[in-house]
């Protein structure tokens, strides 16, 4: 029988929070799903606690493949899935219980959509848990909608992450993960749902946990020595796609500032060439100009502020 659901989980060296991850699916108020582990050759004890965890759940599968980054490990766990929709799961994150039932409501609700994401809270410390800035209006909190500027709406925080989204089987007979990537994979494949016009619906409310500043976490690591999206390469469909130009433009940004930080001038200066500053805020063009330290001065005030559950981010013009 196929599953409405296939629930697929990239784990790599992840010992410590697999275990509370696959509660949290399993605990599903909606329960017509598979779940697909991908272990992506982990050197720790991630696979045996995996192991112990699904022992009497059936509709288990666990695959072993050498290290191939995540994005071969998403497209492992894709090509193996049966289910209707696909929903990707990084095994450090949690689901809130009615993560599935929600998805399912807006398939129901909105059947010409075939990309279905919720809201996401981020897990900085055990006590430090906020919310996240989205450039669309507060008032739509709690409420479910089609998304009609998609890339305009993840130029704040994203509109939901890896882990708070379910994509229709056949959207990934066009799309798949850029295995050549390996940091911000994401970006590049939002522009491509983008492009292939690819309908968005989404309920405003956070059901989803994401967990920060933990080991082996991309965003806590250097990206001098990463593959980055190739954001140029989308520079002739931003021709006559403001949209896209600016969400290229806010990407860039963000790169430009890890280079910053990293020192890493060449790099940096690459980013700029293309990088029109009429689509960042006034914030944002000042960072690009501040010395170094200044700004790790800034980023440190901003993890005091964190501990009292207060976000300061460039977003504010």
């Amino acid at each position: 029988m196929t599953p409405f659901f296939s629930v697929i989980i990239p784990l790599y060296n992840k010992e410590n929070f697999i275990e509370k991850t696959l509660q949290s699916v399993y605990e599903q108020k909606f329960t017509d799903f598979e779940i697909i582990i991908v272990d992506d050759g982990s050197t720790d004890n991630s696979l045996s606690v995996a192991k112990k965890k699904i022992e009497n759940f059936k509709n288990t599968t666990l695959i072993h493949q050498e290290n191939k980054g995540l994005s071969a490990t998403r497209n492992t766990g894709i090509r193996a899935s049966k289910g209707k929709l696909v929903a990707l799961l990084d095994a450090d994150d949690l689901w809130d219980n009615q993560f599935l039932s929600t998805i399912k409501a807006l398939y129901n609700e909105y059947s010409n959509a075939s990309v279905f994401g919720v809201d996401y809270l981020e897990r900085h410390s055990k006590n430090i848990e906020l919310t996240t800035r989205k450039n669309i209006p507060n008032n739509l909190k709690n409420t479910s909608f089609i998304v009609n500027a998609f890339l305009e709406a993840n130029m704040q925080q994203p509109l939901f992450c890896q882990s708070s989204v379910a994509y229709k089987k056949e959207v990934f007979n066009h799309i798949q993960f850029n295995t050549a990537i390996t940091y911000a994979e994401d970006i590049d494949f939002n522009i491509l749902i983008h492009l292939q016009k690819h309908q968005v619906a989404y309920r405003y409310k956070p059901l989803a946990i994401i967990r920060l500043n933990i080991d082996n976490q991309l965003s806590t690591q250097s990206i001098s020595d990463k593959t980055l999206p190739n954001l140029d390469a989308y520079e002739s469909f931003a021709l006559k796609d403001l949209e896209l130009k600016k969400y290229l433009d806010f990407c860039r940004y963000f790169f430009a500032m890890s280079y910053k930080m990293e020192s890493n001038h060449q790099k940096y200066n690459q980013i700029l060439k293309n990088l029109d500053k009429r689509n960042i805020n006034f914030t944002q063009k000042l960072y690009l100009k501040l010395p170094v330290f200044l700004i790790k001065s800034i980023k440190e005030l901003k993890k005091w502020f964190l501990k009292y559950n207060i976000r300061l981010t460039s977003f504010d013009s």
